[in-house]
Order: structure tokens, then sequence, then C-alpha cells
């Protein structure tokens, strides 16, 4: 028979010593209260001074990189939903018993969409960990290739759904350093983008299908261990910046102890960036594999893939243009959030070459068209069919994806252009009245897929 269970986890009796707050903090603390506070507010401008200078780094960097990586890309599978339904009676996919919470109306859903697909069965899955050997990873050049891509940020993935931990942790056994690969690939990503100047995220479920604890009977213990292993991620990783969790937002934060969990975050690191996904708006929205609507009042991060799956799915899984990414930024900088591209490294270690081409050409494309996006923000105009607008201190840049039928024209907006230029090279006409600005660039100096076209204001008075 097979164990069910081939990596028991220990006991986590001494996880709580980790969480308890001293006797001296008994008191509620005056800018623990404003974070608190400042996570239960959507919007920007709400929130206080320092929660808005805190997001500053954030808001100018744009574009990161996603990491979902774990060993389920040994089986060239998606990330721990491939375990969703992995029994098969020959005729049909089976239920796959798991922890589910069972506490303030949350059930684990069991739906079967075609993303999840292949089903692995439970003897290969289980068992994946044993195979995990990624002989070519390298941490430094996987940080070079986002360096060369333009990214400003990395997230990865520390703990997904099925509970595998990728960095040494001290709280169970299912962890990288028990597969033959031996070593801590989030410390060394860790160390890399501090090596290298970048801000290091983690992204971190908090449901976990793999602890025994995990459920309705035993959750207070169960979230002793999620608040244990966030504060050994702080602690270990001084460097990370930004905690991005996993669970939909009808999930509330009563279900992790959430403000003590956010307490405990704040101590050790106030200068975090927190997303949406643990109860609370926190800092930004995460739109998952869609474009965020164009907002001046909450800030977001579309979280987007090059195949349409999380992790690695194999060769014949196509890989979209890079067109179509770097598109994907320009809308997302020009409707006020940022874009966190996802790579899905193979079993090897190394990110898939088709993905490593086009970020290197979106890097091309930032090289010499950045000041566009990076520390701008949206607007003045809105996003529509022909694109997005940008702007930067006193300048307006007008990104045309799309032409219309004759001259590009805007509504009447507050500021006086004093000069336009096309930002690869080239001229542009602009006529502005009490009516509105027209805009026109000949068809010679027009660029595919983006042309900019840079505008100079008198003054522009704008908000955020």
């Amino acid at each position: 028979m097979i164990n069910s269970d081939p990596d028991p986890i220990p006991t986590t009796k001494h996880a709580s010593t980790w969480c308890a707050r001293p006797p001296e903090a008994s008191t509620e603390d005056a800018a623990f209260e404003q974070f608190w506070t400042d996570a239960q507010k959507p919007k920007w401008a709400d929130k206080s001074a320092a929660s808005q200078r805190r997001l500053d780094w954030w808001r100018d960097a744009k574009f990161g990189m996603f990491v979902h990586w774990d060993p389920s890309s040994v089986a060239a599978s998606e990330i721990s939903w491939c375990k969703q339904f992995y029994d098969d009676n020959g005729e049909r996919l089976l239920d796959n018993p798991r922890p589910t919470p069972g506490l303030h109306g949350i059930e684990e859903h069991r739906i079967w969409f075609d993303w999840f697909k292949p089903a692995v069965p439970r003897e290969v899955y289980d068992y994946l960990h044993r195979s995990f050997y990624p002989g070519m990873f390298d941490a430094d050049k996987f940080v070079a290739t986002a360096k060369e891509a333009g990214m400003k940020y990395l997230v990865q993935v520390s703990k997904h759904h099925n509970g595998f931990c990728m960095w040494d942790t001290k709280f169970t056994k299912h962890n990288v350093m028990n597969t033959p690969f031996h070593r801590d690939i989030l410390g060394e990503m860790a160390r890399a983008c501090e090596g290298a100047g970048m801000k290091f995220g983690i992204y971190y479920s908090q449901r976990d299908w793999h602890h025994p604890d995990y459920g309705p009977e035993r959750m207070a213990r169960y979230n002793e261990y999620l608040h244990a292993q966030i504060r050994e991620l702080l602690e270990n990783y001084p460097n990370i910046s930004l905690i991005f969790f996993d669970c939909e937002q009808y999930y509330p934060w009563q279900m992790w102890d959430g403000k003590e969990l956010f307490r405990m975050i704040h101590g050790l690191r106030a200068d975090i960036v927190i997303n949406d996904r643990c109860g609370v708006p926190s800092d930004f929205g995460t739109p998952e594999q869609w474009i965020g609507a164009f907002d001046l009042e909450r800030d977001w991060e579309s979280c987007m893939t090059f195949t349409g799956f999380w992790s690695w799915h194999g060769f014949q899984a196509p890989v979209i243009p890079f067109e179509e990414c770097l598109r994907n930024l320009i809308q997302c900088a020009g409707r006020n959030g940022n874009l966190l591209m996802n790579v899905g490294p193979l079993p090897t270690g190394q990110i898939d070459p088709r993905e490593v081409d086009r970020l290197r050409r979106v890097g091309a494309w930032l090289a010499a068209n950045g000041e566009s996006i990076y520390g701008t923000r949206a607007g003045p105009f809105p996003s529509g069919d022909y694109g997005v607008s940008t702007h930067r201190g006193n300048t307006i840049y007008v990104h045309v994806l799309q032409w219309p039928e004759g001259d590009l024209k805007f509504p009447r907006f507050q500021g006086r252009v004093t000069s336009a230029r096309v930002l690869s090279g080239g001229k542009a006409s602009v006529h502005q009245t009490d009516d509105g600005l027209t805009i026109f660039v000949a068809l010679a100096d027009r660029v595919e897929p983006d042309t900019i076209v840079a505008l100079e204001l008198a003054e522009l008075k704008t908000s955020g």
C-alpha cells in the first residue's frame, strides 16, 4: 500500500513561541494601529502619509517577475491544482480528499477547470519531490534575466496550496531540503536579488492541502504554523519587501487571525507591501490573468502568464508573442497598475528559453522607452481604443497602440502643451483649443506596436 503522507509534518507545539507578543507590547501600538487601519482602506488617498510613502517604490517600479515553481514542474503540471482531483477509477476523475477550512462558510471548491490538467495520480504527485533536482538553477543568472527584462522586483512562491516549502523551514519536512537538490532555493534567490539591487518579495498561500491541522477542528493550531512560517521567512530573509498572500477576497481575515498576523509582520518589517488576498484590501488589488481597469483611486497589479498556466506545462504549451507581453505592460501602466509577469521554470531550474526571448525584447524596448513607464502615473487621458497615457512631472506620454481614422483627439484637460515629440524620433503635430487636443503623426513616424508621443506642458495638474 502506498503511504498517503510520505513526508509527515512534525508537531508545531513550539510554533506559538514564535508568535507570542512580549509583555511590554500588551498595549496597542499606535504605529501598528495606523498600519492596520490603512490596510482596511482600498483607496490610496485615504491612507496615511506613512502608508503612501511605503508604496512609492512599488508604484514607480511598474514591472516585476512572478516565479511559480516547485516539484510539480517534474510532471510538467499545474502547481498544486493538478492534485485537486487526482484519482481516476478508469471512467472519471474522482474527488481528492483533502483538508478544507470548514469555517466562516468557506469550503474549498471542488470544480475542475481545463487549465488544472493533467491530473497527476496520487502515487506520482506525492513523490515528485523525490525526483526534484534542478541542476541548472543559478539564482544570479535568474535575477540577471529579470533585470535584463527591465523588471524592478521579483516575487517567488515560497509555499503554494500543496504545502510544499521552497526554503529551509524548521516547521515541516515537506520542503526543498528534503529533495535530492537539498538547497534553499528561496534563500539563494533572496541573496541574488539583494546582490543585484532588486526588490525581493514572496508569495505565500495561507491554505495548505498537506498540513493535517488545516481544517475546522484544529485551525488555531494551523494558524500558529502559518504565523511561525511568516516570521521565519521575514527573519531568515531580511530583504523581503513584499508579501503576496493567496486566498480569494471572500476568505475573511479572521480565518487566519489576520490582525495578529499583520501585527507580527509590522513588528518585523514596518515598510512591507502586502496585497489584498488576506481578507483586507491592504496596499493593492490583484486582477489575475486580466488587465485592471483605469483607476486613479485604487492601486492594483495584474499577475499574468506567458502560457495560460502558472507552472511549466512543457514545450507543447504555446508562449504569447513579445508584442502581447509588451502591450500588457503598457496597458497596465496606462491604467494605473503594475504588471507582475509570471515565469514557470523547468524542472532543470531554467526559465523556458521562449519566455527569456520575450523578456529580453521587452527589456530592450524599456531601455529605449522606459521614461514613459517607470515612475509614471496613469492619465490624464483615460485608456481607450487608441491605447493609454501616462505622465510624470510636466510630461504626458501618449501610447498609441491603435491609430484611429484621421487625427487622434482628446477632450479638454488642465494644462497647456508647449511642445511635442515622438519618443522614437520623428515629428508630432499638436493643435490645442478650448474644446480639446488633437495629435497627428505621419505614417512614416509611427512605430509598431506603440507610437509614443511625449507632450511637454507648462504645468500639469493631476492627483495621486
